[in-house]
């Protein structure tokens, strides 16, 4: 098993264990050493009796645990576990406000196991009454279960696009050709359901083919001889197949893959005897827009302006400055990390371990600041090609200011500026909040502006616009973070960026090697709002980088 899912299963196991309330020294012993197993940086699976006793908090208990699950993909003290607690326990543990002992508590008192039962609950005033809640944690509860249910069927970008690959791989051998179109063609964040367009010489016998294969259940009452629709098994999305000869393959793809939106800006279905996208443009004297773009709102706007060659590509970033270590909560040493970066052709890596004020993250206290620095002044000496800029991501605290005083603030080449704590907060006091940080003359970068986390956190309310105006005059760069659970600047409001000339900066967020890699989905996100390879700011130069976070 992978080191995350080993970690997940003993996580899970210690939040059972405090439903039940079990022995809190036991489970507080096996949390710290989850947390140990999951900094580790090689494979667990694979170490020793003894290797795994030198992990923190790992002692003969964990290493049979740890054993067990790296096996089996479980262990005795979580089967026992998960057959004692109500199904509904699981999903319970998933809202936010709600810990585990607080999970137990509405279970014993209220016998509330489901999610529909604790809504219920919130909604006629009964979970206020029970101790530890009261009415700001009961309504918060409420909103986002609500959040939940609004968003349980959708999926992340990243796993729409496992699943779509393992679908395509169960759908190739009935099919000349499969295609997968629908929001995952033009890469939009969140995917509410996954398309496919399917070419064959027997359409009216393809939904048998379908049906046969293990997995897929069939909504009758939704599907036609043309289109299948339904679900694979083990999951809620949406799944829905078109059936189309070989002369109509490329107009159907075409066709599901973009915005309804934008087919009625182009006349699609208006259109005579157009055999490919190209056509669709060019036959109405209209400029070619890329997949990702054709959702119906600006862009044919932007490319008044700007051309398809103008977006930024993977390959056109020089950089990637938001990145963490063992030094805070990151998996890769610091060297680990820049050697990745500058395997993969890069020219400067940036480090912004967590600051002080992030304890839980292992943030930087002002000697760990100072022995970063020399390690990093020392790995820059061995390179000629290669340069690690000395950068932190500072919390922003809830009056606005950074939790750095202004000289260690100054002793970075450049610092991001991120809201990590207190995160419920209305309009006012949140673009208070953001506006005084970027204010703040050592922010060079403005870190998940809105602290979303896709399908689980909907983020703190704010004026995108004042936003981007305030980052423009004080000459800040705003993220757009690669995370698929983030993507926070949302894409739609890169077009505004880049009219008003802020430049983006697309950061992977990285704590560990693997983790490098989301830029990409930065990129593909980055090119839906049309962000250009000259405004992305790690994109620059060097020494063009480095003059902007001098602000000179």
């Amino acid at each position: 098993m992978e080191n995350e899912q080993i970690v997940d299963a003993l996580e899970l196991l210690v939040k059972l264990w405090d439903v039940h309330g079990i022995n809190e020294f036991k489970s507080k012993n096996l949390s710290f050493a989850a947390r140990g197993l999951d900094k580790f940086p090689g494979r667990i699976a694979n170490l020793t009796e003894e290797e795994l006793y030198a992990i923190p908090g790992v002692g003969k208990v964990v290493i049979q645990i740890v054993r067990d699950i790296a096996q089996t993909g479980t262990c005795p003290d979580l089967e026992a576990m998960i057959e004692q607690s109500p199904p509904g326990i699981l999903d319970l543990l998933k809202v936010k406000g709600m810990g585990p002992k607080k999970v137990g508590l509405v279970w014993k008192e209220l016998g509330i196991t489901e999610l529909d039962d604790l809504l219920a609950a919130c909604e006629s005033g009964q979970l206020e009454l029970v101790k530890g809640f009261g009415k700001s944690v009961t309504e918060n509860i409420r909103t986002y279960i609500l959040f939940l249910q609004e968003n349980r069927k959708k999926m992340r970008i990243n796993k729409a696009e496992k699943l779509s690959e393992e679908l395509v791989h169960l759908l190739a051998p009935n099919f000349s050709k499969i295609a997968v179109s629908g929001e995952l063609a033009r890469d939009c964040e969140v995917i509410s359901s996954l398309v496919f367009v399917a070419q064959t010489d027997d359409i009216f016998g393809s939904q048998f083919l379908i049906e046969a294969i293990e997995g897929f259940q069939t909504d009758h009452q939704q599907s036609s001889p043309f289109t299948w629709r339904g679900h694979i098994t083990g999951h809620l999305i949406p799944i829905e197949i078109h059936f189309t000869d070989v002369l109509q393959f490329d107009m159907m793809v075409y066709q599901w893959s973009a915005h309804p939106e934008h087919l009625g800006q182009v006349n699609f279905f208006k259109l005579k005897n157009i055999k490919s996208a190209e056509e669709v443009y060019s036959s109405q004297s209209l400029p070619y827009i890329v997949p990702a773009m054709r959702e119906g709102l600006q862009e044919f706007a932007w490319s008044e302006k700007h051309a398809p060659n103008d977006l930024i590509e993977l390959a056109d970033l020089k950089g990637c400055v938001h990145n963490h270590s063992t030094y805070s909560d990151g998996k890769n040493s610091l060297l680990e990390m820049a050697e990745a970066c500058r395997a993969m052709g890069l020219a400067y890596f940036g480090i912004a371990d967590h600051s002080q004020y992030a304890a839980y993250a292992g943030g930087l206290k002002e000697e760990d600041v100072q022995r970063q620095h020399i390690e990093i002044d020392a790995l820059n000496a061995q390179w000629t090609d290669f340069k690690i800029l000395k950068g932190i991501e500072a919390d922003i605290l809830p009056d606005g200011s950074l939790d750095y005083n202004p000289r260690i603030l100054a002793s970075f080449d450049y610092v991001v500026a991120s809201v990590h704590a207190q995160l419920v907060m209305d309009q006012e006091r949140a673009m208070d909040r953001l506006m005084k940080a970027i204010e703040n003359p050592y922010t060079s970068i403005l870190g998940h502006p809105t602290g979303r986390l896709l399908l689980t956190r909907a983020g703190y309310p704010l004026d995108t616009m004042k936003i981007l105006d305030a980052c423009k005059a004080n000459g800040v760069s705003i993220e757009l973070n690669a995370s698929p659970y983030r993507l926070d600047l949302d894409w739609r409001y890169l077009y505004a960026a880049m009219d008003k000339g802020v430049y983006v900066s697309i950061n992977p967020d990285a704590h560990k090697i693997e983790g490098l890699k989301d830029m990409e989905y930065g990129v593909r996100v980055g090119r839906k709002g049309g962000l250009l390879k000259s405004l992305t700011l790690n994109a620059l130069p060097l020494a063009d980088i480095l003059k902007f976070f001098s602000k000179s």
